[in-house]
């Protein structure tokens, strides 16, 4: 029926007269990145000095015209304003770990501060981290699923707004001398950051072509840059005779009001302003070019499998009618399921969890346990080491990670392969990409374990800080994969959703618990350590005669990074077990469709009175039998 229905479609587009032919009609889906071929009305093709892509050479970096691109901020622009506020946003969650003993004091101090809190300053201190990173977790669930309903610009705009007011209520916090009004500022910190952290990525991904990954590490490498900054600033702030750290709250708050004037003149008309695939009116179907039985414009129609025919009263043969786009539609529990649905992305969440565990109590406790070590005699000092060589080792890591999934993505592009870029990338190579690309982080994450570990013996700053530096370079170097892997995870419509997952279980199992959990352990095991309402330790000599006690706490966290191996190494053999069946799936695929030529073949020769092809392969291999 389906040849037939061919056969009568080519037979119509033979009889056409060539007057009655008019121009296809463009598509309603905008290409994200402009073809070469496209064309505006008549209008000159883009140039390559106004196009989206940066070629990251000197003569690239001279701005554009204009800020927008027709209706659209171009990505010259937009991807340098997403670094910023990621520096920004992480530069306000490192305040905290940077000036640790303050903080410590003041929450053990505060008029309302729990008994829990009091007795225990470190414990409060990774509540209060935890508070942050808990509104994130619970937010950033329900942006992964608005941002399928709502244009991503306003989802952003509308959390940086609220962001800027938990910045303003942090510093309030000091005036007030209230714990809770500081838990609550920073939770509401935590609650509008998931919005952009939700948009970003698949955004970068979309738009930025073959140097997607670049791209993409460059927007990550605000990550340690804004930690570092965060946690040296903080420091400064705090310790500060004039200022306070309410006052590093105040600044920062000043400093971000142009990007939040920036994003109000953000446009974005691609794809209505819907991240691509995640729309709800986007059709997820199989689109092909049918031409209607006058001669029309070209529409995109579903194509079943048995082409359905009726005929008018002039017998004419209505094959191609135009059909409604079918309509996705996205729940909080088809994205829930979307998400546990999919092993990969659950044991990668788990693996990373575990990574963000160590990072998140590294960032907590980093000063105090250079300061108990006695590797650095002042906070301001340990603090800026330990953030410049943070920032160091992100600045440099996490491009160089970019840089290996982009050479692994071109292998994998469709058509050109010089073009590479995610968008050009098979859909139905996911599982393969994932499998290929574990491999090398968990390579990354092995090696980076062999230069920590050592540095639990060291006793001098210079030695510590190095090994470390060369540990968290190689660990950066896993950011970009590990995201890019969570978004081919999933199907291109749930990748916000997957970021949203892969985050909330990186939370969850890791930086939530994590400092809360070493900041007891390191209470237990070194008792006088703790920081005193006076921002000191109760007992400086006891703590340095507990120094094995510092020493093994940090080896517990150190530890706990052993099960990012484990647990990469169980997403790659699920990603490996999902491309064999795929593989399989394939063949049998392609063997269906050629057996069903030979059909098809065998049916036109026995009308036409021949013998059959189907019938003369049979006849070759028929079996012997035996004469009596």
């Amino acid at each position: 029926l389906r040849s037939d229905t061919e056969g009568t479609r080519q037979q119509q587009r033979n009889t056409m007269p060539a007057s009655s032919s008019s121009p296809p009609r463009k598509s309603s889906l905008t290409p994200l990145i402009p073809n070469d071929d496209d064309s505006d009305n008549g209008k000159d093709k883009i140039s390559a000095s106004t196009s989206p892509l940066c070629t990251f050479s000197f003569s690239s970096l001279c701005p554009p015209p204009s800020f927008y691109d027709g209706e659209t901020t171009r990505p010259f622009y937009l991807f340098p304003l997403f670094l910023l506020i990621n520096i920004a946003t992480m530069s306000d969650r490192a305040i905290v770990p940077g000036a640790s003993k303050e903080f410590s004091a003041f929450v053990g101090s505060a008029n309302d501060a729990p008994q829990l809190v009091q007795d225990n300053p470190d414990a409060g201190l990774g509540i209060l981290q935890a508070a942050f990173i808990g509104g994130y977790s619970i937010a950033i669930i329900l942006s992964g699923h608005y941002v399928h309903k709502i244009r991503w610009k306003r989802l952003v705009l509308s959390g940086l707004c609220v962001w800027w007011l938990g910045v303003l209520g942090s510093g309030n916090a000091k005036q007030y001398n209230s714990f809770y009004v500081l838990l609550f500022s920073r939770m509401a910190s935590g609650c509008s950051e998931a919005a952009f952290h939700v948009v970003a990525p698949p955004l970068i991904q979309d738009r930025a072509g073959k140097y997607a990954g670049l791209w993409l590490s460059i927007y990550l490498t605000g990550v340690p840059l804004g930690l570092a900054w965060g946690y040296i600033y903080g420091s400064y702030m705090a310790g500060h005779d004039m200022w306070g750290w309410d006052w590093a709250y105040y600044f920062e708050a000043i400093a971000s009001v142009p990007l939040l004037i920036t994003m109000v003149f953000v446009k974005d008309e691609t794809n209505g302003g819907i991240l691509s695939g995640a729309g709800e009116h986007n059709i997820n179907r199989e689109v092909e070019q049918r031409v209607d039985d006058n001669g029309g414009a070209l529409q995109a129609t579903d194509e079943p499998l048995l082409a359905s025919s009726s005929n008018d009263e002039n017998g004419n043969n209505h094959n191609s009618i135009q059909q409604q786009p079918k309509r996705k539609k996205f729940t909080i529990f088809s994205e829930i399921k979307t998400c546990f649905s999919s092993p990969v992305l659950v044991s990668l969440s788990l693996g990373f969890a575990a990574m963000m565990a160590v990072v998140a109590s590294l960032g907590t406790f980093g000063g105090a346990f250079v300061l108990a070590l006695q590797l650095f005699d002042d906070e301001r000092v340990a603090a800026t080491c330990f953030g410049v060589a943070a920032a160091l080792a992100g600045v440099i890591g996490t491009p160089l990670g970019g840089r290996m999934v982009d050479l692994l993505l071109i292998h994998y592009s469709s058509g050109d392969s010089s073009a590479g870029g995610v968008e050009n990338v098979d859909e139905s190579m996911r599982n393969e990409i994932v499998t290929n690309l574990m491999p090398r982080i968990n390579i990354l994450v092995g090696v980076a374990l062999l230069f920590v570990f050592p540095t639990l013996a060291m006793q001098e700053a210079v030695y510590f800080l190095t090994f470390l530096f060369i540990g968290w370079t190689l660990l950066f170097a896993t950011q970009t994969g590990i995201t890019v892997c969570a978004m081919f995870a999933v199907d291109r419509g749930h990748r916000p959703n997957a970021l949203a997952f892969l985050t909330l279980a990186s939370h969850v199992f890791g930086d939530v618990p994590a400092p809360i959990l070493l900041g007891l352990i390191k209470d237990k095991l070194a008792p006088a350590c703790k920081i005193g309402q006076d921002g000191e330790f109760v007992d400086p000599e006891g703590c340095i005669a507990q120094e094995a006690g510092v020493r093994q706490s940090l080896a517990i966290a150190y530890s706990w990074t052993l099960w990012c191996l484990v647990f990469f190494e169980i997403a790659r053999r699920y990603a490996f077990k999902e491309k064999t069946a795929e593989d399989k799936r394939r063949v049998a695929t392609e063997r269906e469709e050629q057996f069903n030529g030979l059909l098809l073949r065998e049916s036109n020769d026995e009308t036409n009175g021949g013998k059959g092809i189907f019938q003369y392969y049979h006849s070759k291999f028929h079996p012997s039998q035996d004469k009596r």
